[in-house]
């Protein structure tokens, strides 16, 4: 039993991660953005981003919770704007953020609204898109 188990473990894995090459490939090959979001500052962060999903729906998702280093592929769309928000998580008395102050969204979760930066993409760059948050 534990030998299945740890195969079915493997095998939903690998289709997760040959998914995401699917629909890296996809995108490349029609008119479509992966937006990912990679942690490049030494805290964890928490994002949220504000998109026109595929079938043309705006979408509030977060929090993403990202480690130093580590990236996400957190949004497909073939909208070339989308709105992000980020804040360090710690230590509080020196947060961190990356945000706007035109465009408000609430996020799942949350109480009240956060000021969103708005991004926008080259559209003859289509395919894979990372917005890096830094801590300088």
């Amino acid at each position: 039993m534990h030998r299945l188990l740890m195969l079915a473990l493997c095998l939903m894995t690998a289709v997760s991660a040959g998914e995401t090459r699917a629909q890296t490939q996809y995108a490349q090959n029609n008119n479509q953005f992966t937006v990912v979001f990679l942690n490049a500052c030494n805290r964890q962060i928490q994002t949220a981003i504000n998109y026109r999903d595929l079938s043309g729906n705006w979408i509030t998702n977060g929090w993403y919770l990202l480690d130093p280093g580590q990236s996400v592929d957190i949004a497909y769309t073939t909208n070339r704007i989308y709105y992000m928000y980020a804040e360090s998580i710690a230590p509080v008395s020196s947060r961190i953020y990356w945000r706007g102050a035109v465009r408000h969204f609430r996020i799942h979760g949350s109480s009240h609204t956060y000021g969103f930066r708005q991004r926008t993409m080259d559209m003859n760059n289509w395919g894979r898109w990372t917005e890096r948050f830094t801590c300088n």
